[in-house]
Order: structure tokens, then C-alpha cells, then sequence
């Protein structure tokens, strides 16, 4: 599992991010697993690039789960209509 270490997930963290996770991505073999305890916001730059690493884990048959989403961060992702895709449910 992949921590992220960000405590915010905005424009500003995007570019990084992309870079560690097409790292770990090139490695992953059949689960990408990322844990988000630590992310307090998610702006739609962030959300955009999840769902990137969502339909690229497809294509690869790499199952992508994430983990420890605040509830303003499902909040954000509920809002928007990218829940499901992401396979966060409302619990």
C-alpha cells in the first residue's frame, strides 16, 4: 500500500504526485492500493489525476482501491460525481 504523504492535494501537489505514482505504477502488478489518511483536501486537479490512475489500472488490469478518505474528502468526491468511479462507497 501507498501512503501519500501530502496533507493537501491541490494544483500544487498534482505534478509530483503524477511522477510517484506513474513510479509506483510501473511496479504495481495487480493492486494499487493508495492510502489518503493523511490528506485533509482534495481539490479537482487531485481528483482528476485519481481518476487518471483509475482508468490507467484499468487498461493495465490493475485493480486501484483507495483508503482512509476523510468524509469531506468523499464529500468532494460525491459532489462531483466521481465517487462511484472510484469506488468509494458512502460508508
Amino acid at each position: 500500500m501507498k501512503t501519500l504523504e501530502y496533507e493537501r492535494l491541490t494544483i500544487y501537489e498534482v505534478e509530483a504526485l503524477s511522477k510517484e505514482l506513474d513510479s509506483y505504477l510501473s511496479n504495481a502488478e495487480f493492486t494499487l492500493d493508495l492510502d489518503l489518511k493523511n490528506v485533509t483536501k482534495l481539490d479537482l486537479c487531485a481528483i482528476q489525476l485519481l481518476l487518471s490512475t483509475e482508468k490507467t489500472c484499468s487498461q493495465n488490469s490493475i485493480k486501484f482501491n483507495l483508503h482512509g478518505l476523510n468524509d469531506t474528502n468523499k464529500e468532494a468526491l460525491q459532489l462531483c460525481g466521481c465517487a462511484s468511479l472510484l469506488g468509494v462507497s458512502d460508508e
